[in-house]
């Protein structure tokens, strides 16, 4: 009995690497929408940093300012970081605690170049980048994982040490039936999703953009969008 209250007691003081979630916290008690991705009892503490491991765990530098928006309807300003190896968008409340945001339905959180949105995939709803507004949009999904080092097999060999190594993956994004696609970035790919092959060829070609280049493609589905 004493071993498995110990073992309880070990599991509950675990934490993950570089941050720690902690229960029984608001972030935002005076909020009154019945659906808000404010009202959690989630609240993230950041910990020491695991400095043998280069890089950090995030998509963004550093906390940005956003716009969150349900149904649309702009509900409030917050900073946000995306954590990319655990898939939670974080954010910070008005005493600087950093949160996870609640994956509610109809969430937007717009930031200055991209937004981030819900859909589902693989059995879960998960945060995507989305860079283009309208019917269309170029989707992102990143992911972190770490990749181990390795000890000089000798003292004259050199130990590399283990570091986060962010990997992305792109979909086309139908935001009125809110469903996402996989696609690479490749011009059979796009237009395997989008029709108006031949407008979409044209105006690429009198452009100068390439399928195969992010912010050309952003460029492409825009005009897309705007036939």
């Amino acid at each position: 009995m004493k071993f498995f209250f110990l073992l309880v007691l070990s599991l509950i003081s675990t934490i993950t690497i570089g941050q720690e979630t902690i229960f029984g916290m608001n972030s935002d008690p005076n909020n009154n929408l019945k659906a808000s991705p404010f009202g959690t009892t989630i609240v993230v503490r950041q910990s020491a940093r695991n400095t043998s491991i280069k890089g950090h765990q995030y998509f963004e530098e550093i906390d940005e300012m956003a716009t969150v928006y349900i149904d649309k309807k702009s509900v409030r300003k917050c900073l946000v970081r995306y954590n990319a190896f655990n898939g939670e968008l974080e954010y910070l409340d008005d005493n600087n605690k950093r949160f996870n945001m609640l994956k509610i339905s109809n969430l937007e959180v717009d930031l200055k170049k991209y937004s981030y949105k819900l859909f589902d995939y693989e059995g879960s709803k998960q945060f995507f980048i989305v860079y283009n507004k309208g019917a269309f949009s170029l989707g992102m999904k990143v992911l972190k994982k770490i990749k181990q080092g390795k000890e000089g097999a000798t003292s004259y060999d050199k130990s590399t040490p283990s570091k986060y190594v962010e990997k992305s993956k792109y979909f086309i994004v139908n935001n009125e039936k809110g469903e996402v696609q996989k696609v690479k970035l490749k011009k059979k790919d796009i237009l395997k999703v989008l029709d108006k092959k031949e407008e979409l060829e044209k105006f690429a070609s009198s452009k100068k953009l390439k399928f195969k280049k992010e912010k050309d493609l952003i460029r492409i589905i825009n005009y897309y969008n705007s036939l």
